[in-house]
């Protein structure tokens, strides 16, 4: 009987912990549905052959710092997504867009177009604000060693 109690005490347990995960990762997936504008960006690069040099930029100097009008990306409910990069006359200059999913805290992007690349960052929504963190190849050398962190701000 103590067995029984303690086989069904486990299995409850597992089933809160599976269900409370699949909430949250499903609460997750809705709060990022819909189009986030970066706000602030912070790179750290790391390479081989120069210094660590930091590159920062927020909503008062993203223009002038990056030549760009802060990126727009929109995740839809089907799993897509796409990013515009406009220039100062608001033209998109890039489009790149893919497959998103996520799984506990952690977000995947698949970029499909203009090529194929795969980008997995740590995400915490509060209100209308998300921060996006990771490791990225910002500076091209081909090894995922450059720390990311931004935050975007839900567009409405």
């Amino acid at each position: 009987m103590r067995k029984n109690c303690l086989y069904l005490a486990v299995g409850l347990t597992i089933c809160f912990v599976a269900f409370a995960s699949a909430s949250k990762n499903s609460n997750l997936t809705s709060q990022l549905i819909g189009e986030w504008r970066n706000v602030y960006v912070k790179i750290t690069l790391h390479n081989k052959t120069k210094p660590v040099q930091t590159m920062e930029a927020d909503s008062t100097n993203w223009e002038a710092r990056l030549g760009i009008k802060p990126i727009r990306t929109h995740f839809m409910e089907d799993g897509t997504y796409y990013s515009e990069y406009r220039n100062g006359k608001d033209s998109i200059l890039r489009r790149p867009s893919g497959m998103w999913s996520i799984k506990g805290d952690s977000l995947t992007i698949t970029q499909l177009k203009p090529d194929k690349s795969v980008l997995k960052v740590q995400v915490k929504i509060s209100n209308d604000h998300a921060t996006f963190s990771g490791l990225i190849d910002f500076d091209g050398e081909g090894v995922w060693n450059d720390e990311y962190f931004g935050i975007q701000k839900k567009f409405k």
